[in-house]
């Protein structure tokens, strides 16, 4: 029996070819998904309180390396760098809420800014280091303890290949590191949703209890019971003893007070996070038109 389903020689090689050719042409038919763009906004204030009235257990700032290696936010060169787009004043949409902070007896708005960004995940899009106020870096060191002044050596004290050792000591050390008031990073990703995470620190010079320890050295006084008693017994004796005695001073302190939040956001919604010392405000805003 004579099989009437035959095909001619090659056919299955040009009908393949042809099948991806279509394939091919209809996906760049298909438009391609560009990322969606977003606007973020955001606004950084503190209270305008006693830091002694505050009872709150302050976490610990994550890691200070990481806040001295992210891309400052009131940088547009750097922002550009690292693909954001700052936005101009005009494009702002929360300049109310900061005139209104303003004009608050008990807030200082301290950093208002806005920039557009993709929807990248959190690997992929920035850091940003957020800071602003005074730098206390010639004031407090950065556990927060004084600086010290250092006295100049005299020749009168100090021979002249110790003034030259300390010479050579200050040209050599590092340079101080700013020590802003407030300082910390910032990131906004999308994993499924809108996240923001903010780790910062709002330093205030504060007052607390020093130690300070007195060794004074004071006479072993023993009645004749206990000599007797001693003499019995061994041949040890005890010329003193040091009583120690603790006492306290105030010192100046740079008390950090830490502020870290992570929040899943809405486009679109205005979202406020705060504790007793700071606060912040912050809008994520979808590009129309895109």
């Amino acid at each position: 029996m004579k099989n009437h389903s035959c095909h001619p020689p090659g056919w299955l090689a040009r009908y393949t070819k042809q099948s991806l050719w279509a394939l091919l042409l209809i996906s760049l038919s298909q438009p391609v998904l560009a990322k969606r763009l977003y606007d973020v906004e955001l606004i950084v204030f503190k209270r305008n309180q006693n830091p002694a009235s505050v009872e709150e257990s302050w976490p610990t700032q994550a890691n200070a390396t990481s806040v001295s290696r992210a891309i400052p936010v009131t940088n547009n060169s750097a922002l550009q760098n690292a693909g954001l787009t700052p936005l101009p004043p005009s494009q702002w949409q929360l300049t109310n809420a900061y005139n209104k902070l303003s004009n608050h007896a008990g807030f200082t708005p301290m950093v208002h800014v806005a920039w557009r960004q993709d929807d990248s995940g959190r690997a992929a899009l920035p850091l940003l280091r957020v800071s602003a106020g005074k730098d206390y870096r010639d004031r407090f060191n950065p556990d927060g303890t004084p600086v010290t002044a250092q006295a100049t050596p005299s020749s009168n004290t100090a021979s002249d290949s110790e003034q030259a050792w300390d010479e050579q000591a200050l040209e050599t050390a590092p340079p101080r590191q700013p020590l802003y008031e407030l300082d910390g990073t910032l990131r906004v990703y999308v994993q499924h949703y809108l996240f923001v995470e903010a780790d910062m620190v709002l330093r205030e010079p504060s007052e607390r209890r020093a130690l300070v320890e007195d060794v004074i050295n004071m006479p072993l006084q023993t009645t004749d019971a206990q000599q007797g008693a001693s003499s019995q017994t061994d041949n040890v004796q005890v010329a003193g003893l040091e009583k120690v005695e603790k006492q306290y001073h105030i010192e100046r302190f740079l008390q950090p007070y830490a502020f870290t939040h992570k929040r899943r956001m809405r486009s679109g919604e205005t979202h406020y996070l705060d504790n007793p010392m700071m606060g912040m405000i912050i809008q994520v805003r979808k590009v129309q038109g895109q």
